[in-house]
Formats: structure tokens, sequence, C-alpha cells
């Protein structure tokens, strides 16, 4: 991914991170190490998070602009809404936005969400 396609991609993970309306500190901390690896200043970070959480064209749009690697950014996102070892039907129903608009078939969604839901049920 170019430089740009990481930024899009923290901006759609703030998106999912706030999809459940709380970014707790194991989804954060997935989003800190593509904070890192951006290097975006933590006024940044704060300004997409509260947008995240405000207005859902913003997350729209972000998932628009990750079409360029679908696969990586619907896999970074899912480790994301599943790293507080819950996944909200809202967190879904994010992540089911992202995907149609990334193109991923409906079947393939609906069997890596039912691996998630699998994986996090064993733990």
């Amino acid at each position: 991914m170019t430089p740009t396609q990481r930024i899009d991609l923290l901006r759609a993970a703030c998106c999912v991170a706030n999809a459940d309306g709380n970014a707790g500190e194991p989804e954060m901390a997935i989003v800190g190490k593509l904070i890192k690896e951006v290097g975006v200043g933590r006024a940044s970070v704060e300004a997409m998070m509260e947008r995240a959480k405000t207005d859902p064209a913003f997350c729209e749009d972000q998932f628009r602009i990750l079409k360029s690697d679908p696969s990586d950014a619907m896999m970074f996102l899912l480790q994301i809404a599943m790293a507080d070892g819950v996944l909200s039907e809202e967190e879904v129903r994010v992540l089911q936005s992202l995907a149609n608009n990334l193109e991923i078939p409906a079947e393939v969604f609906d069997k890596l969400i039912a691996q998630v839901k699998e994986a996090l049920n064993q733990n």
C-alpha cells in the first residue's frame, strides 16, 4: 500500500473501531500500530476518531477509497472489530457496508463473519 492508502485505511479503521460506539483499548492497540506506521499526529487521529463517531458520510467515503486493496483492508478491519472479543451487530453492519463498497461477494463476507464469530466463541 502507498502512504496515502495507509492513511485511508487508518480513517476506515477509526470508523470500524467506533462502530459500536466505543473504541476500546483492544481496538485502539491495533489502530495504534497503524498510527505509528503512518506517522499521523495525535490531533489528526483525534479528529479522525471524532468524525468517525459523528459523521456516517465520512465512513462511507473511506470505504469507497479502500477499493485499491480490498482484501488487505477487510482483514485489517476485521481484526479491529474483533479485538475486544465481541463482534457487535453494529460492527457487522459497518463491515457489511464496507464489503459492499469493496465489491466483496456476500457469500465471501458471510463466510468471513462466520469464521470470526466461531473464533470468538472458542475464546
